[in-house]
C-alpha cells in the first residue's frame, strides 16, 4: 500500500487530511513537528511526504532538507504564504512540488497522483467490478445482479452503492457519503443516507435486518464487505 506522511503543527488539518487520504486507499502517518516527522520517516520511509512550511522549532525548509538527505522521495510542500522566494527556497531544499493553502482536497489528490506517477509508483486502484458468486456489481455496465437475477436500482441507490464499491472493505464516513451523493447539510443528509441504505439492503440482502454486504460502523459510516473469495477489478 502506498504510504504518505503528513507533517503539520495543526492537529485539525492532520485529522482532516488523514481521514480523506485513508478513504482514498493510502496508508497515512502523521506528525505534528518536523522532528517527529523525521523520526517517522526514518522508521517507515513513506512514498510521499506532505509538509507544511511554517512550523515552530524546526520549520518546513529544514525538515525538507533533512528528509531529502534521508533519500525520501516525493516531497510536497504546502503553505498559506504566496511568496515566490519561499517556493524557490523550498524547491532548492529538495521539494518536488508546492501547493498553496487553502486547497481543495481533490486538487491535493491530483497533485499526489501526479507525483507518484512521475516516480513510477502506483496509486490505489478504484474497484469497479465485484462478484462473489452471489452478488455482482459492474459499474461500467451499470449492472447489479443477485443470484443471477438483475436488480433494479434508482440512480441514487446506484450512486451510493458505487461509492461503497470504490472503497470496498473500507469504512466510508457518513459525511463523505452524504457529500458525494447529496451534497446536503449533515443533519438532513444523514436521514436520507440511512433511508437509502435501508432501500439497498432490502434489494441485495437475504436478511436486511442482519446485513451481510452493507455493514454499519456505528457513529462513523458504512462499508461494503470484502468477502474472502471475490473477483474485483479496476
Amino acid at each position: 500500500m502506498t504510504s504518505i506522511l503528513l507533517v503539520d503543527d495543526d492537529p485539525l488539518i492532520l485529522q482532516l487530511l488523514q481521514h480523506f487520504l485513508e478513504n482514498e486507499g493510502y496508508q497515512v502517518y502523521t506528525a505534528e513537528s518536523g522532528a517527529e516527522g523525521l523520526e517517522i520517516a526514518q522508521l517507515n520511509m513513506p512514498d510521499l511526504v506532505i509538509l507544511d512550511l511554517l512550523m515552530p522549532v524546526m520549520d518546513g525548509f529544514e525538515t525538507c532538507r533533512r528528509l531529502r538527505e534521508m533519500d525520501v522521495q516525493n516531497i510536497l510542500v504546502v503553505s498559506n504564504q504566496r511568496n515566490e522566494r519561499n517556493i524557490i527556497r523550498a524547491l532548492n531544499m529538495g521539494a518536488d512540488a508546492y501547493l498553496y493553502k487553502p486547497f481543495e482536497l481533490y486538487v491535493l489528490l491530483a497533485k499526489i497522483r501526479s507525483l507518484l506517477r512521475r516516480a513510477g509508483q502506483q496509486t490505489p486502484e478504484i474497484c469497479r467490478h465485484y462478484n462473489d458468486g452471489r452478488l455482482l456489481i459492474d459499474l461500467d455496465k451499470r449492472q447489479v445482479e443477485l443470484d443471477g437475477e438483475a436488480i433494479q436500482l434508482t440512480a441514487t441507490e446506484f450512486r451510493l452503492l458505487a461509492i461503497l464499491l470504490q472503497n470496498v472493505g473500507r469504512v466510508v464516513s457518513h459525511e463523505e457519503l452524504i457529500n458525494k451523493v447529496w451534497g446536503t447539510d449533515k443533519d438532513t443528509g444523514l436521514t436520507s443516507l440511512k433511508l437509502y441504505i435501508y432501500y439497498l439492503r432490502r434489494k441485495i440482502e437475504q436478511r436486511p435486518k442482519k446485513p451481510y454486504y452493507l455493514l454499519a460502523e456505528w457513529g462513523i459510516g458504512y462499508r461494503l464487505r470484502e468477502p474472502d473469495s471475490v473477483s474485483m477489478s479496476a
